[in-house]
């Protein structure tokens, strides 16, 4: 649906905001028009921290004009010097990076598939596929002050509501039972598979696992596209430290996906 062929760009991109949208999760707007412009659902960018050797890879959240959004969770040294930046520093940034989701012409529900802080892509596809398309996220955590609130449902909405184009239904689960249903995402998944003309995921790889655990005769593979999240080194293919093995042989996360196809995965090799 959308041209994944775009032109890498490295810029010092000014901070708009830095908002602590969760007690470990900060969303960051970057002034960055170069990136933002040519910028697809599901790809990322690679940003600069300091004292660090590596660039961090984030998914790119939102696209509003010339400013683009990340995500990011606190897990480390990295992520916990970018959310103490504040608005008018500058960030040190490239992309946009990797191959992202790619909508079927004939397709018209797409059902999105979350965990955690696999909400960051899906939030960027889900905007900009609406309105010609029937959506239903489906957003997991393990708590309710996990939950990102710009992703809460709408108000009195009837569980057995289904989307039209440009609607989006939103069902929230934890796994604690504090919002929403109880459990996982893929534990509710199954009776949303059937409605799916394409499935769309991103999370930890124990969710994809048990998602390709799935009866072949439910989720249909050829129709899932997972977005990998992982560790890389160079972000640009060079470095081969993202490779995985796949039904089509290794491939690099970062410069071939980071969005597969589900069934290509070799997930018995996988490391979870």
């Amino acid at each position: 649906m959308w041209k994944q062929e775009t032109e890498l760009k490295q810029t010092l991109a000014r901070i708009i905001s830095n908002e602590k949208v969760t007690y470990n999760t900060h969303l960051i707007w970057l002034d960055a028009a170069e990136i933002a412009s040519s910028a697809q659902p599901g790809q990322f960018v690679s940003i600069r921290c300091e004292n660090l050797l590596l660039r961090r890879p984030f998914s790119i959240n939102q696209v509003n004009s010339t400013h683009l959004a990340i995500l990011i969770k606190i897990i480390g040294e990295g992520t916990r010097w970018l959310a103490s930046q504040r608005k008018g520093q500058r960030l040190d940034i490239l992309g946009p990076l990797g191959h992202g989701f790619a909508i079927e012409p004939s397709a018209r529900n797409l059902l999105l598939v979350s965990g955690g802080i696999g909400i960051a892509p899906l939030i960027f596809l889900a905007q900009r596929a609406y309105q010609q398309h029937s959506i239903t996220l489906i957003y997991g955590a393990s708590t309710s002050a996990e939950l990102c609130p710009f992703s809460a449902p709408q108000p009195n909405m009837p569980k057995n509501f289904t989307p039209s184009p440009g609607e989006t239904r939103i069902i929230l689960v934890t796994e604690d039972g504090s919002a929403g249903e109880k459990g996982t995402a893929t534990s509710i998944l199954s009776p949303f598979i059937n409605w799916a003309d394409q499935i769309f995921a991103c999370g930890p790889a124990a969710m994809y696992l048990a998602m390709s655990n799935i009866p072949i005769d439910g989720l249909k593979r050829s129709t899932c596209q997972v977005s990998l999240e992982t560790i890389m080194g160079c972000g640009i293919g060079a470095c081969y430290g993202c490779t995985i093995n796949t039904r089509k042989g290794p491939k690099k996360i970062c410069h071939d996906g980071p969005v597969f196809q589900m069934g290509d995965i070799l997930w018995q090799e996988m490391k979870i």
